[in-house]
């Protein structure tokens, strides 16, 4: 029997376009391509790709983005009732391509009990698809949610450099304390460390002082969610006031990538 022959990414992803019956999500016209076996969905990053060939596919006029990640080919495109001004478009791909300090990777709601806790050093494992390359985010900075049903009851932060610890180690140390353990059982986290295409964790764009910029963020949690186990308000607190802002398998949870 002969082997399909695997497909570009530009005639994947056109294909699955071909048979969309509205405009798709560059991560729902990834999974559509993993899913159909158009091709093989290789490294940790396969919808960065899939936006890539779409803005490339944008650039040669045979296919449009309707609004903000949502794309169609130009026919199903002007039968939708919105389409992109060349100002999103350009503002899209400029925020796609900028190096500077954001959110680069979040999961939501990670199951605690699938996570093995009891090595010192351990693993926070997720993939941006089901076939995609897995990432281990247990060295992740950034700013962590520990969850009792739908209710956030604790904010924190990770940083790892010397004397703080990753997120394994911190949500390991909210496993093991008397006073947290019972009283979550999902946690979310929100990340600055990218994912290269290997599956490895880069280094956190170097774009002002990064523990400052955690803080603040830590703080926006906290004020806005109060939960019932952080005792005081977050490091950040004053800072946040001064700018007047105020209100899973052995690969746990689900995880996106934002650039």
């Amino acid at each position: 029997m002969t082997t399909p022959r695997e497909m570009g990414w530009q005639e994947a992803v056109l294909t699955i376009l071909e048979e969309a019956e509205e405009p798709l999500h560059y991560n729902e016209i990834t999974s559509r391509i993993g899913e159909r076996g158009l091709r093989t969905l290789t490294g940790a990053t396969p919808a960065f790709t899939v936006n890539r060939t779409l803005r490339t596919l944008v650039g040669d006029h045979k296919v449009l983005c309707t609004s903000s990640g949502l794309y169609a080919l130009p026919e199903m495109a002007r039968r939708s009732d919105e389409i992109a001004s060349a100002e999103e478009i350009e503002a899209e791909a400029a925020a796609a391509s900028l190096d500077k300090f954001t959110v680069k990777a979040y999961g939501l709601y990670w199951e605690r009990s699938l996570v093995d806790w009891r090595p010192t050093n351990g693993a926070v494992w997720g993939q941006q698809d089901e076939k995609s390359t897995p990432v281990n985010f247990a060295d992740q900075d950034g700013i962590y949610l520990l969850h009792k049903g739908s209710e956030v009851c604790y904010v924190g932060q990770t940083r790892t450099v010397k004397g703080q610890s990753g997120l394994y180690a911190r949500l390991r140390y909210h496993h093991r304390d008397a006073r947290k353990a019972d009283r979550w059982d999902t946690f979310s986290w929100f990340g600055f460390k990218p994912v290269g295409e290997s599956g490895d964790l880069l280094p956190a764009p170097d774009v002002g002082n990064l523990g400052d910029v955690i803080d603040v963020i830590e703080a926006v949690f906290i004020e806005g969610f109060m939960p019932r186990l952080n005792m005081r308000a977050g490091d950040g607190a004053k800072e946040l006031r001064d700018i007047g802002l105020y209100r899973q398998s052995v690969f746990q949870g689900t995880t996106r990538w934002g650039r």
